[in-house]
């Protein structure tokens, strides 16, 4: 095994760690997805299962509707303006809700 895929909860790109790296880990490490910035916690190694995080609390990330930059977003109602497109917009608060579930 050369590499461990991870995806990452946030944008949903993989993250690859090196086999070395990630014998490692241990539960409650937290890592910088390069993808997009997101802090992630590992919850479980076997199998892996990792959070997003911020600062100990869960951060709730969005897609932008117009060029899919996943976007950090602060507290619950506000509208949200893409830091790439500058595309401004309020989230489907309902589906976020949802994935926190899963």
């Amino acid at each position: 095994m050369d590499e461990v895929e991870v995806i990452c909860p946030a944008c949903h790109d993989p993250i690859y760690i090196p086999a070395e790296e990630y014998d490692e880990l241990v539960e409650g490490d937290v890592m910088e997805c390069e993808n997009c910035g997101a802090e992630l916690e590992f919850l479980s190694l076997d199998p892996v299962e990792v959070v997003v995080v911020e600062g100990g609390e869960e951060a709730f990330f969005v897609d932008c509707p117009r060029c899919e930059t996943p976007i950090e977003v602060e507290e619950e109602g506000e509208a949200v303006t893409c830091p790439e497109c500058g595309y401004t917009f309020s989230p489907d608060w309902s589906e976020i809700g949802e994935e926190e579930e899963v």
